[in-house]
């Protein structure tokens, strides 16, 4: 079998849609959920599960797992091949292209890598102080073993001539990240050095790059925190850490927290907090907000109280204003310096605290107006400097109205001064980019629809399917790819359909995959069933041929002013012509017709 069609055989579409979004059921071998690719509130999102495909009637957007999947990670095909192959135990063969190949070497030297300063670190006696300082920071061997931490030791070169003897090349080591050349003479030497290593992996699980954090009593002049420079598989930008873990929590949850340090990470999971993604310690960047929009529209940032905390994500936090998110804020006490010290002094209250976040605007004014006389003109005005521009980035009316007016009230300034001053520096400062809207597909006209849905129908009901066929035969007035559709359909029907053992539908979308206009055709059928199923799926026998009645007439109908509309014009061509023979015969027509 071939390992798309195995792949498809083993994960079941909801199962792999439901770990991305709040599925709720809809009639018979049906989910409904809040479409992902498009901002809207009333769900139109339908999967199904008899024909294993998905598509939103809002935006247009549908398909089968490989599909969504694509679209949901941003993945090319092959790299969902192997995902999913990988996630149903299916074996895919490594990317053909020379660029797919180079990753997939990459991403196994990062696996060996992995499994070596784990196995240093739990086993080796050169790890006896890495253990020790994870034991005292109440990292456990399930922590170790969830986030896979290591230990690289103070060797030169141990981890590359482990990969060397597995016949990686020097500039393969040099290219991953995880080897340096040597400064002088040939060879390559270890990056990483006495430090405990966090494994760094993509949103689906993948390691791509390593920090390296120092023990304590290394050389002073060692840096804290030291990470894989840029690879192929490895962007700092794109990553997040902890977001592979923190997927299902982020929906169950409703929201996703960000924290600086991925120790803040493994903290939270310790307090059985597993929301959490860690921007590594810099102003979160478009892609990566992007990337968290796949999974949930509010994004609730983690605050201490340094100030420098906050100036690093206020960037963070216009960005994802620009991309509609309902942005919030968590803020810790004074007396911890971040989510780790938290937990390590008081899990509870991390728990506790995760659950109470507040508007990031309701934040930012606690703050901005802690310690100072809103008497005294000169704080008022630093006040409105630090609030006004944060102010005017909201983009929902109602919410920058409800702020404008209790910074009104706060600074005993009239709302319409300050409204102004929000207009004027709007004006005057150019606006921040916004990411464009997703593409809105063209809906299909209310006859295409009514087409659809019969053609839909004799997909999925044998029952009525030569009466649609003989009623659709006549149809004229469909665009060229509705009816290319239909003729295929008709075509696989007549063909194959009493000698496979497959339904209408999977003979049709799977002898699709060789006809050169797939993307298109293949779009419309998973519209037409599920048109269908959504139309006549819960309707009885005797209901459902009454509203195919009704259907055909609307058909027929479409027809006959479609052939009128036709006639209308070789009319008034007959008649400017002077062609008094031809005008009459179509009079006729049209009068028989009508």
């Amino acid at each position: 079998m071939d390992p798309k069609d195995e792949i498809k055989a083993k994960l079941d579409i909801v199962a792999v849609i439901g770990d991305y979004l709040e599925l709720k059921p809809a009639g018979m071998g049906g989910f409904r959920a809040v479409c992902p690719f498009h901002a809207e509130k009333t769900p139109s999102f339908h999967v199904s599960v008899d024909r294993q495909i998905f598509h939103c009637f809002g935006c247009g957007e549908g398909g089968d797992i490989f599909t969504f999947v694509q679209k949901m990670e941003g993945m090319d095909f092959p790299e969902v091949l192997m995902h999913l192959g990988k996630k149903a135990g299916v074996e895919v063969k490594r990317f053909s292209t020379a660029e797919g190949n180079v990753k997939q070497r990459l991403m196994l030297m990062h696996d060996l890598a992995t499994a070596f300063y784990k196995k240093v670190l739990l086993d080796s006696s050169v790890a006896q102080t890495a253990r020790t300082y994870l034991s005292n920071r109440g990292i456990d061997a399930s922590l170790i073993e969830t986030f896979e931490l290591g230990y690289a030791p103070d060797d030169w070169s141990l981890l590359s001539d482990f990969l060397l003897k597995r016949r990686f090349s020097e500039s393969e080591l040099v290219q991953s990240g995880l080897s340096l050349k040597k400064k002088s003479g040939s060879g390559v030497i270890d990056r990483f050095r006495h430090r405990i290593m966090v494994p760094l992996r993509d949103s689906q699980g993948n390691t791509v790059g390593f920090t390296g954090r120092v023990l304590p009593g290394a050389d002073k002049e060692s840096a804290k925190y030291m990470n894989s420079p840029e690879t192929p598989i490895y962007h700092k930008g794109r990553l997040l850490y902890g977001l592979d873990l923190a997927k299902r929590a982020i929906k169950e949850a409703g929201g996703v927290i960000v924290v600086e340090g991925n120790l803040d990470v493994v903290a939270s999971h310790k307090a059985h907090v597993e929301n959490v993604v860690g921007s590594s310690g810099t102003a979160l960047t478009f892609d990566q907000l992007e990337l968290l929009k796949r999974y949930t529209q509010t994004v609730i940032f983690c605050f201490d109280r340094d100030a420098a905390g906050l100036n690093a994500a206020k960037k963070g936090v216009t960005i994802a204003r620009a991309l509609n998110f309902d942005v919030r804020a968590l803020m810790l006490s004074a007396d911890v310096k971040d989510p780790d010290d938290l937990v390590q002094k008081k899990p509870e209250a991390w728990k506790k605290l995760s659950v109470s976040s507040v508007p990031f605007m309701q934040f930012l004014l606690e703050r901005t107006t802690a310690g100072r006389d809103v008497t005294n003109v000169d704080d008022k005005r630093r006040i409105a400097q630090e609030l006004l521009p944060a102010l005017k980035e909201i983009r929902d009316v109602v919410e920058q109205e409800h702020w404008l007016q209790k910074i009104s009230e706060i600074l005993a300034v009239d709302v319409s001064v300050l409204r102004k001053s929000i207009d004027r520096e709007t004006t005057q400062t150019a606006p921040a980019p916004t990411p464009s809207a997703p593409s809105i597909r063209k809906k299909p006209t209310k006859d295409e629809q009514i087409f659809m849905m019969l053609l839909g129908e004799a997909l999925n009901d044998a029952l009525y399917r030569d009466r649609i066929f003989k009623e659709l035969d006549a149809c004229s007035f469909l665009s060229t790819p509705l009816f290319d559709l239909y003729k295929f359909v008709k075509d696989t029907y007549t063909h194959a359909v009493n000698t496979a053992p497959k339904s209408l539908f999977h003979q049709v979308r799977t002898a699709l995959d060789a006809n050169p206009l797939r993307e298109t055709l293949i779009d419309l059928l998973d519209q037409s069933s599920l048109f269908a199923e959504q139309t006549l799926q819960n309707l009885s026998p005797e209901v459902a041929s009454e509203q195919l009645t009704s259907l055909f007439q609307s058909v027929q109908k479409a027809n006959r002013q479609q052939k009128r509309q036709a006639l209308a014009q070789k009319l008034r061509l007959a008649e400017t012509s002077g062609d008094s023979e031809t005008t009459a015969k179509l009079l006729a027509e049209l009068k028989d017709l009508t």
